[in-house]
């Protein structure tokens, strides 16, 4: 499936929280969000300003199939904060392959763009297999695992696991095991 990539302009604002409001997103703390929450965040630079970015992710079509958020990116290019980013993909464009390409290119945009970003990271919920075999297949390597560190909407606690990627791993396409015994 061809996607393009598209990062998110000001004037997108209604378009954004239109398809945001309208999904569901069941391995996030909320799954069901508010336009009224959406433009709080958005009014508060969640999407854009100081430290974030947003990239819509676009079908042949120019309808979006789904958004990414890349976050904690320091005060510019030079800061070595280490980025990490969030993805929504729309519910009958998920098992496409989508977040394969959109994480390589999401991880090709911060290395390339942040020459300071020695690594790259984000953290799933545990039972969100399909995004678990994305990192993988991006090169991750899996470095975490935080037990009942992620609620629900419901009040329910679920383990959740950390990957990262490093820049030299994604320069040289290697994957560098993690030394859990030392």
């Amino acid at each position: 499936m061809e996607i393009q990539f598209s990062e998110f302009k000001i004037s997108q604002k209604q378009e954004l929280i239109n398809f945001l409001s309208c999904g569901s997103w069941p391995f996030h703390s909320t799954p069901n969000l508010s336009k009224d929450k959406l433009e709080n965040q958005f009014d508060e630079g969640y999407f854009i300003g100081e430290g974030n970015k947003t990239f819509l992710i676009l079908n042949d079509d120019g309808s979006i199939a789904g958004v990414m958020r890349l976050f904690d990116l320091g005060s510019g290019p030079d800061d070595d904060e280490t980025p990490l980013f969030d993805i929504k993909i729309k519910e009958e464009m998920r098992g496409k392959g989508i977040g394969k390409q959109a994480l390589k290119w999401l991880t090709d945009f911060v290395f390339a763009n942040y020459p300071n970003k020695l690594r790259f990271e984000a953290t799933t919920r545990i039972d969100n297999t399909a995004m678990r075999k994305v990192f993988e297949h991006c090169g991750f390597v899996k470095e975490a695992h935080y037990r009942e560190a992620w609620p629900d909407a419901d009040g329910n606690r679920y383990d959740c696991t950390g990957y990262s990627i490093l820049r030299s791993d994604w320069q040289n396409k290697t994957k560098t095991p993690v030394k859990f015994d030392l």
